[in-house]
């Protein structure tokens, strides 16, 4: 008996450990099967805004990625409405394109709509532990508030100017250069990118950088800020052990380790020193202390600054240039002005307070092309509503801003690049979207909590660069009768799809365009 019991005991364990393994499966099977169905099938339960069908399991991922993005969800919205959803991957997609809905979410529900997406991109560089990719909550506004004190603020600002001033004038003098070996062409974006990041730069680490440097640093984040735009990942995160994006990330990362490590550590020593040098990067060191940030947190922040005031900045700029030379009666009327406020002295800060034309030029560009057509990306704290319809609390929420802002429903012929529109100190376009559903309608750097912290630094590098550019030169197309290209792609901004290159003039002292030019 005894015999007979251990032999069947023994077979029971046998069966059993070859059953084992086909149980495991068995439940894994189960597990993704269930989890599929439920991605599949589960939002039905919700009443969803309405959307065009897509693929199954990628939805319409295939038809709404790519360069033209933008363009095709404006394109869906006068199909859709002013709200509608789309299936992209197993991520539901919800855009936005009404300043009333806008207003809903980001002003009366603040609250459930002013975090991010958790998105895998930004988790394969440093997570989400920058100011603009951080959950909403303790976090967030700890980094926020060390950058809008340290960084942004207005004394801050102020102890940036001569530095500025310098860059300003270096700006002029590369333009020149450059004219001088190019027959009078000059690219545009490139100056104003070298310019803006060079005084970012300074704000991060207080001091100035050799143009080797800078132009490495330049590449190195803009390949980031690339890559760090939404992937297929984040849409289809089982294909994450197929992608090259995790180590690509950790490759640039480790880049920007070997290039700020030396200058973080040599923050590091005039702080013990007792010499603290009192800029950004100072004062991610204190904060690194009392929010127990990795390494990678305050590499990021830096980044995040670098990145984030450049692009936008400097497309911003490139984009206004290319109106001021479609239509040269805006350039002349733009030069008239510095002209009378300045006389033959460089345009100063102060100056521009008393230019409303050059700030309504820089307002209609930020109107007609908005650097970032959905701002950031919003994400949900909690499963919300809007409009009437159920948003999941793991949708991805996009305020389609550069809908908003070329849309003749809303808009006089906003084909037409006229900054005549905001002339009229109407507070409802000062850009803070603060006075309720109107100011909606022109919101390029977001609204609510989740605004745009760099929105007042990034306005004054544009009004600064184009003032004195213009003051300088008169700008034309390369060759008479040519038009300026205005197609455009998008790379996390929009950008120019042929960057743009002008001829340029200096202009004579006595501003007279009819007596012979001064040449190069």
């Amino acid at each position: 008996m005894a015999e007979g019991n251990g032999s069947t005991l023994e077979m029971e364990e046998l069966d059993a450990s070859k059953a084992f393994p086909t149980f495991i499966v068995a439940t894994v099977v189960l597990v993704v099967l269930t989890f599929i169905l439920n991605r599949v099938f589960g939002a039905k339960k919700l009443n969803m805004p309405p959307g065009p069908k897509g693929l199954p399991i990628v939805g319409t991922l295939f038809r709404t990625r790519g360069p033209k993005t933008h363009v095709i969800l404006s394109e869906m919205s006068k199909e859709w409405g002013p709200i509608f959803s789309l299936k992209t991957g197993w991520k539901y997609f919800i855009v936005v394109t009404s300043p009333e809905l806008t207003h809903e979410a980001l002003i009366k529900d603040v609250q459930t709509f002013s975090s991010r997406p958790k998105l895998l991109s930004r988790l394969n560089f440093t997570g989400w532990r920058s100011v603009n990719s951080a959950l909403y909550g303790p976090y967030w506004r700890g980094i926020r508030k060390n950058l809008v004190t340290h960084a942004l603020s207005t004394s801050k600002v102020a102890s940036f100017l001569p530095f500025r001033e310098e860059e300003l004038e270096t700006l002029i003098t590369r333009v020149k250069d450059e004219a001088a070996r190019n027959d009078d062409v000059v690219t545009v974006l490139s100056h104003c990118r070298h310019t803006v990041f060079s005084i970012l730069l300074h704000v991060c680490f207080g001091e100035r950088f050799a143009d080797s440097t800078v132009e490495e640093l330049d590449r190195i984040l803009k390949a980031l800020l690339v890559i760090l735009a939404p992937q297929v990942i984040d849409f289809l995160p089982f294909l994450q052990p197929f992608s090259k994006h995790k180590p690509m990330c950790q490759g640039l990362l480790g880049r920007m380790r070997n290039l700020f490590a030396p200058l973080i550590e040599e923050h590091k020593q005039l702080r013990a020193k007792g010499q603290p040098k009192g800029d950004y990067v100072d004062s991610l060191i204190v904060l690194q202390k009392e929010m127990n940030l990795a390494d990678n947190d305050v590499l990021g922040l830096i980044g995040e600054v670098l990145t984030g005031g450049t692009d936008t900045t400097a497309n911003t700029l490139e984009w206004t240039m290319a109106n001021l030379i479609k239509y040269p009666q805006i350039q002349d009327k733009l030069f008239q002005e510095i002209k009378r406020v300045c006389g033959t002295s460089p345009v100063s800060e102060h100056d521009v307070d008393k230019m409303p034309y050059l700030q309504a030029v820089i307002k209609e560009a930020l109107r007609k092309h908005p650097a970032l057509p959905f701002g950031i990306t919003h994400g949900l704290s909690m499963q919300g509503k809007l409009g009437g319809y159920d948003i999941p609390e793991e949708a991805f929420v996009l305020f389609h801003i550069q809908a908003m802002q070329n849309n003749p429903a809303i808009w006089d012929h906003p084909e037409v690049f006229d900054p005549e529109r905001f002339l009229n100190n109407n507070v409802n376009y000062d850009m803070t979207a603060s006075h309720g559903v109107e100011s909606l309608k022109f919101m390029p750097f977001g609204a609510g909590r989740r605004i745009c912290p760099g929105m007042s630094l990034g306005l004054k590098h544009a009004h600064l660069i184009l003032s004195r550019l213009i003051q300088n030169f008169e700008f034309t197309t390369p060759n008479p009768g040519e038009e300026v290209d205005f197609s455009e792609k998008l790379e996390f901004t929009v950008v120019m799809a042929t960057p743009l290159k002008a001829r340029i003039t200096p202009r004579r002292d006595d501003g007279d365009r009819d007596k012979p030019r001064i040449a190069l």
